[in-house]
């Protein structure tokens, strides 16, 4: 039955994963919003959990975290996000319902912890209107509005192998694909003589890359500590992109639509890294400390750098409650709580302000039996300021997410 589920939804999620949706204002420079993470635990400790791994849950940020894997294990989930966006004079609440994806685990040989992982996440998402009004002596009053819908998926196909020594390595083989329209449209409130119009592009990406990490071997052990367990380091990277972008230019006016230009240009997605620390304290409660980084100082599009993109600097912290005893079969003895906090120095440099974002997470896990969960995940997130003419951000999100895990082969010996 988890077989034909698992099928289920490899058919029929697949085609419409193929961008996510639900952004910000913000969203409008460079290639959007990164996802940090699509599953709920990952958000409810923080997004980033870089030196965590462990049997029940897959990571699509540090592949070497799949190297635990006990069973054949599936994810996936929904995501809402709103976004309360507000300005000095005004305010409006945009909402949106995700699909983030899938992934699919496989442990190979699990005595040197080799698995096999395949899936499809989001990677960005651009997903914005904005109105302005403006009046002049000119030309009378105007509107100028921006929108702009698609985004980035990435497609991961990677494995994991675990040295005699404990320490883990993962790699992942990462094809972006995805699509991002922008358009801009011009109304004046006076007819006489004057024309709307609307000037749009569209841009398809498609790319390759690489993302390879490591978790050491558990240093508790190593450093004798007693009331310390299962504490490792992590890091990642993914090496930079540069994508093939086919783009066409178009203009709506009075006589119709016209392509005004077609071809193929270049972007450059920098190298991204981060590096983190897992442990647990007296048996059952779990912190952890992790880093991200993402050059989007060095963004080019069409060989140009951005003055409105800097680079990324993300901190988070973690925390989980998880009854030691695995093999209980008391329900609330399996139940996870979690929470975290982060600060974002994003992408963004809006009139030379950095615009930054604070976070705060919480979260818990039901179990449906010993190997299955169904997690649950709030963030709250304010990002931006008013000042300088800019837009203040406060994020909601809520998230839910299935982790199914079965026994698919058996390996016998002989």
């Amino acid at each position: 039955m988890k077989r034909i589920f698992i099928g289920f939804f490899i058919i029929f999620i697949l085609p419409i994963v193929s961008h996510a949706s639900g952004g910000s204002v913000y969203s409008r420079f460079g290639i959007g919003d990164l996802f940090f993470s699509y599953d709920a635990r990952r958000m409810s400790i923080g997004e980033l959990g870089i030196a965590l791994k462990d049997i029940d849950y897959l990571s699509s940020i540090n592949p070497a975290g799949w190297s635990a894997l006990k069973f054949t294990r599936f994810e996936t989930g929904m995501v809402y996000q709103g976004n309360n966006i507000a300005s000095n004079s005004s305010s409006v609440y945009h909402s949106d319902l995700i699909i983030p994806g899938f992934m699919l685990g496989f442990p190979v040989y699990q005595k040197y912890g080799v698995s096999l992982v395949a899936g499809i996440v989001p990677y960005s998402n651009a997903d914005y209107e904005l109105r302005v009004v403006t009046d002049t002596s000119i030309v009378g009053a105007y509107t100028t509005d921006y929108e702009g819908k698609g985004g980035i998926s990435k497609v991961i196909l990677g494995g994991t192998y675990q040295f005699p020594f404990g320490a883990s390595f993962g790699f992942s083989l990462d094809y972006y694909n995805g699509k991002i329209s922008r358009t801009t449209s011009i109304n004046f409130t006076s007819n006489e003589g004057l024309i709307n119009g609307s000037f749009s592009d569209e841009y398809s990406y498609i790319a390759a890359g690489l993302t390879v990490g490591t978790i050491s071997q558990d240093l508790s052990k190593v450093l004798g500590m007693n009331f310390i367990s299962d504490m490792r380091l992590g890091a990642f990277y993914s090496n930079p992109v540069n994508v093939k972008v086919d783009s066409v230019s178009s203009a709506t006016t009075v006589i119709g639509t016209v392509t005004s230009s077609k071809g193929t240009i270049s972007e450059k997605i920098p190298i991204r890294y981060g590096a983190g620390i897992s442990f647990i304290l007296n048996n059952d409660y779990r912190i952890l400390f992790d880093y991200f980084h993402k050059s989007f100082g060095d963004f080019t599009h069409n060989n140009l750098k951005s003055d409105v993109m800097q680079d990324i600097n993300k901190y988070s912290l973690g925390f989980e409650y998880r009854k030691s005893d695995v093999r209980s079969n008391r329900f609330w003895e399996l139940v996870m709580l979690r929470f975290g906090l982060s600060y974002e120095k994003s992408q963004y440099k809006i009139n030379g302000e950095g615009i930054n974002q604070i976070s705060v997470y919480t979260g818990f896990s039901i179990p449906l039996d010993i190997a299955n969960r169904l997690d649950f995940a709030f963030q709250y997130g304010r990002r931006g300021t008013k000042n300088n003419n800019l837009l203040l951000e406060n994020i909601y999100k809520f998230s839910v997410s299935l982790s199914i895990g079965d026994i698919w082969f058996i390996r016998q010996d002989r």
